[in-house]
């Protein structure tokens, strides 16, 4: 059986068999015998694919026909301890696991595999024990989401006490959740271990803290202390590193900084995919570490395609992933997507867009054709939310329906609000949701439909898909000790193509090229920072760019001739990594109208010659075929905005404010047409883009929709783009104390500051320190924020909006 294949096997009879198990159609005894006896050869041939279809039989078998000893005994054999252990608590199978010695013998056995009242599968275990061992060395970790990756981290942070780490996440919302997990995981010795997670957190001489940071935030605290280091640095989420975008390339350069300034720092990369560990060397440095890769496959995915489109067959099709070949399911479906997605949805399912409008859109089409929800909670948490954003937002309407939408415009609190609603309220079966979702999102879902097969211009890659169908059954919901079913271990996934798809998308080939387990997938390297990317003449500047930035930020790190700045500006430019123009052709023209600003020696404490100064000082050096957005700043009517804007955050504005200051400005603006990015259906003259909209034509609910989303741009906007220029100018000392405490807080309450500076939103901070006051211990010269855990239950009976008293709960230990 040795030299048996896939190949071999796809142009055998054991199609014929095999497609009326895919099918779930009844089978008479002997093909009951014959699928086992096919099942037992695959599973002992040479080929690692044949070894998982065999195991893909055996569940399917299992799960149609309801008999799960095959399954028991596979599962045992390959280590699959939760798969039995499941199996153990079949009502039909007592007698069987209560009076035969091999299984009372077997079930005893896998009790070695529970940790904390888990069952760990026999890979999960090595893993634990492998991480354990050797990530004092550095490691990388290839790992399917629900194989623990967190709970390594925690763990590992639990068992060095003293120790200094870093753990870098890819996203602001990442930071959040790996904050709770750690605080909620610390232990006794590290109750009081102090948690970075902004720069400002970090004093002097700190030892023994966790920083939970983005590379942004990290290099800022290099910056900031020139002889800070490091015992351990994780980087979460690593394949995004194998990218070539600004954020991925400033990834590579802190990772380079942290192993120059300490040859000793420990490196560990922990992702869901990646082809080859060795794709993560950096140039300039020497990797050291060792690899950990899970080979198991406990679950074995189903995956449907269908073309709902005016032209298109309008024929379910399953596609096999191992035999390469679509089975037609049923005859010509007349319904639209959503009535499809009606039909076949589970318990809890995920529906994912590219598009934030489009994604709304749905949302609202789906949660008209459902009927209102009833739960007791529910009606109260839609007041919390009208509340806190606007009686009119959209979302409230669709939460009614059991419907909930999530992506990048969603203020924050309330992103991570409605993932907790979703999870917690079983009346809650859909979440629309984008890209938002790919990293670190833990959700119950049972079923994944696709309606767009892209991520941002491209179509998402093998990995991207492979880490979103992750997020699908996870071990979680299978192996729930009240609501667990094995039929989770056949997760079922949808690409429906409908008007919400690209018009020459062909969602067959997206599969085929996917998920076909003998297709060789490469990763795809193009940071210029790692070892193995290819530098040609195409990306050698990009690499002589990289270079320049790593000198300045660290002379003779990559041992390589480059020029440097020369001014003051020039080199904070750097440290707050300003991309957008050459600093170095620049610096000296900046420093030099920098210098007449300040003159006379006074501090910059007014909003219009704040904006006046961003722009001549930086905006007017940015090339005018790059960073639209930013290069408005030249305009009168842009500056004017963002005074408006920042006026509101400096007296910390309510979202509830600002969504009625925002209507207001756009009833007084005398131009008709608003620019609002992507969620534009108009183009104004001059201009290709749809980016405006006529906001004389919309009602007032779709004008409180568009102030909802567009604040949290502008917030977003101010707070990676802008903010980093008013840095520059704080850095020079050429801003007021005060004033720039206001801007950046919303306050000068140093108390409230700390606060925000861990974490806490604005609007918490603020409620804290006003009617709770005991329940909260800060040391504002350490940084750090101790907040009672029982806060919640008083603030519940206080009937405190539900955001805040989740947020809260973010924030607290144990």
């Amino acid at each position: 059986m040795s030299s048996f294949t896939l190949r071999i096997l796809r142009n055998t009879g054991f199609s014929k068999l095999y497609f009326k198990l895919l099918r779930r159609e009844n089978l008479d005894d002997r093909e009951r015998e014959a699928v086992l006896k096919i099942s037992l050869l695959l599973m002992n041939a040479g080929d690692e694919y044949c070894k998982d279809l065999g195991y893909r039989v055996v569940v399917m078998y299992s799960n149609l026909v309801s008999d799960y000893r095959p399954l028991y005994d596979v599962a045992i054999n390959k280590g699959f301890i939760p798969v039995a252990k499941l199996i153990e608590k079949n009502g039909a199978l007592s007698h069987y696991f209560q009076t035969h010695f091999f299984p009372v013998f077997l079930s005893s056995f896998s009790e070695t595999y529970r940790i904390s009242g888990i069952y760990q599968t026999s890979e999960q275990a090595s893993l634990s024990h492998y991480f354990s061992k050797e990530a004092d060395r550095g490691v990388a970790v290839i790992a399917p989401t629900s194989y623990g990756k967190s709970e390594l981290l925690v763990r590992f942070c639990n068992s060095h006490v003293g120790k200094t780490i870093a753990i870098i996440v890819p996203t602001k919302a990442l930071l959040s959740q790996m904050k709770r997990r750690v605080l909620h995981g610390a232990d006794e010795l590290n109750s009081d271990r102090k948690i970075i997670t902004h720069p400002e957190m970090y004093n002097e001489g700190d030892k023994g803290f966790i920083a939970i940071l983005t590379q942004e935030r990290l290099l800022r605290v290099l910056q900031d202390d020139a002889d800070l280091v490091f015992d351990y640095v994780f980087i979460d989420e690593a394949h995004n590193l194998l990218s070539g975008d600004s954020r991925n390339t400033l990834l590579a350069k802190v990772i380079t900084l942290l192993r120059k300034r300490c040859e000793d720092t420990s490196f560990s990369f922990l992702t869901p995919f990646l082809v080859n560990s060795e794709n993560l060397h950096t140039r300039f440095i020497e990797s050291r570490f060792t690899e950990f890769r899970i080979g198991e496959h406990l679950k074995t995915e189903r995956y449907y395609a269908i073309d709902l489109r005016d032209d298109g067959d309008r024929l379910l099709k399953l596609y096999d992933q191992f035999m390469n070949e679509f089975l037609v399911l049923d005859t010509q479906y007349k319904e639209n997507e959503v009535q499809f997605l009606k039909r076949y949805s589970g318990k809890k399912n995920i529906i994912y867009l590219n598009s934030p409008p489009r994604l709304e859109k749905l949302a609202r089409t789906l949660a008209v054709s459902e009927e209102a929800v009833e739960h007791n909670e529910l009606d109260a948490v839609c007041e919390d939310i009208s509340d806190f954003l606007h009686r009119d937002y959209g979302l409230i309407d669709c939460l009614k329906k059991g419907v909930v939408y999530h992506h990048g415009s969603v203020p924050d609190v309330v992103k991570l609000f409605i993932e907790d609603l979703y999870s917690a309220i079983p009346e809650i079966k859909y979440i629309v949701t984008s890209s938002t979702l790919l990293e670190g999102v833990n959700i119950p879902a049972e079923k994944l439909f696709l309606l767009e097969c892209k991520k941002g211009l491209s179509n998402l890659s093998a990995s991207q898909f492979k880490n979103l169908v992750g997020r699908v059954c996870r071990f979680g919901e299978i192996f729930n000790s009240s609501s667990g079913s094995l039929n989770l271990l056949e997760p079922e996934i949808y690409i429906v193509a409908s008007r919400y798809i690209h018009g020459n998308a062909n969602v067959e080939t997206f599969l085929m090229e996917r998920v076909k387990v003998d297709k060789m997938i490469k990763d795809e390297l193009v940071n210029v920072l790692l070892e193995n990317t290819k530098i040609t003449e195409r990306n050698a500047g990009d690499l002589e760019k990289a270079v320049e930035v790593l000198e300045n930020l660290s002379p003779g790190v990559t041992g390589r001739n480059t020029q440097y700045a020369e001014t003051e500006v020039g080199k904070i430019c750097y440290i707050n990594n300003i991309v957008e123009f050459s600093i170095l052709e620049c610096e000296s023209v900046i420093a030099e109208y920098l210098a007449k600003v300040g003159e006379d020696e006074h501090a910059i404490d007014d909003l219009k010659e704040l904006m006046d100064v961003i722009h001549h000082a930086f905006i007017d050096f940015i090339p005018d075929d790059t960073y639209r957005n930013l290069r408005r700043l030249k305009e009168e009517s842009a500056k004017h905005f963002y005074q408006m804007f920042l006026a509101w955050r400096m007296r910390n504005a309510s979202y509830n404010e600002m969504i009625k200051r925002f209507l207001d400005y756009w009833d007084e603006t005398p131009d008709t047409l608003v620019y609002v990015d992507k969620w534009g259906d108009t183009s104004r003259e001059g201009s290709y883009s749809e980016s405006w909209v006529n906001i004389d034509e919309k009602t007032n609910k779709e004008r409180v929709n568009l102030a909802i989303v567009r604040i949290k741009e502008e917030q977003d906007f101010l707070d990676n783009q802008i903010m980093k220029f008013i840095e520059i100018l704080n850095d020079l000392k050429m801003l007021d104390v005060e004033f720039y405490q206001k801007i950046k807080y919303g306050t000068t309450d140093e108390n409230k500051i700390t606060m925000m500076k861990n974490g806490f939103s604005a609007g918490l901070a603020s409620l804290v320190m006003g009617k709770y006051p005991g329940y909260v211990n800060i040391d504002a010269v350490a940084n750090t924020v101790r907040l009672n855990a029982e806060i919640q239950e008083v603030m519940r009976n206080n009937n405190e909006s539900r955001i805040y008293v989740f947020e809260a709960g973010f924030n607290t230990r144990g």
